[in-house]
């Protein structure tokens, strides 16, 4: 990104994995943008979250997913894995799935 085009852009101290089928992408949190083709917005509204390592995010991963559905009667199509920083070259993960603009909070 050129230094004109990088002033249009602010970033979050945060980075995560977003997946969907067939698709899985590592991201930085983007506050503020300028129109770009390829940007991926998330929709605003509830979100099932649990915190995770990285030994265990696929589980938990799939756990969340069969909650949305079973107890919120959501069918998420990404999963969102926020990397959380806990000590030096050390993380765990926040997954998030998706459920709805106006899902009830778990």
């Amino acid at each position: 990104m050129t230094p004109a085009r990088r002033e249009q852009f602010d970033f979050e101290d945060l980075a995560g994995i977003y997946s969907e089928p067939g698709l899985t992408r590592l991201f930085a949190l983007c506050t503020r943008h300028a129109p770009i083709d390829g940007l991926k917005v998330l929709p605003a509204g509830t979100y099932l979250c649990a915190n995770c390592t990285e030994e265990t995010r696929r589980q938990t991963l799939d756990t969340l997913m069969q909650q949305a559905r079973t107890a919120y009667g959501a069918d998420p199509g990404f999963t969102v894995q926020l990397i959380v920083v806990s000590g030096i070259l050390q993380w765990n993960y926040e997954g998030q799935v998706y459920l709805g603009p106006g899902a009830p909070r778990p």
